[in-house]
């Protein structure tokens, strides 16, 4: 069976998309919750809170505008934000280390941070 160049393009796309959705699989079961939010504006770390803490935080970005910040259950999130397009808010619920949400009008961004982790940036001998 021959299979014509048009095919194969699809073919390959298809693996790709498969491998990645693969990878993003993994990755999502196999990270560890966080234990940490740190919230930067421009930046400059200005809060670090718990997420075992159920937490209302109100931040002012670097612009003047504001986002509210909520930690419920594990998880943050953002609930309110007056810049134009609300994609922070559209962002969901993050509870995983590494997971951030980021308002780029504002230029605030809360990551998850678990502070047991061992992290090795470089090995030198």
């Amino acid at each position: 069976m021959k299979i014509n160049k048009g095919h194969r393009t699809y073919l390959l796309m298809i693996i790709i998309l498969t491998a990645a959705l693969f990878v993003m699989a993994l990755n999502y079961f196999t990270s560890e919750n966080g234990n940490y939010v740190e919230i930067s504006v421009n930046g400059n770390v200005v809060n670090k809170l718990p997420l075992s803490k159920n937490t209302t935080f109100r931040i002012n970005g670097y612009d003047g505008g504001q986002n509210t910040i909520i930690i419920q259950d594990g998880f943050c999130y953002v609930n309110e934000a007056d810049c134009p397009d609300k994609l922070c808010i559209k962002q969901g619920k993050i509870s995983k280390s590494g997971e951030s949400i980021i308002c780029l009008p504002h230029r605030v961004v809360a990551t998850v941070i678990n502070e047991n982790e061992n992290k090795v940036d470089t090995i030198s001998k």
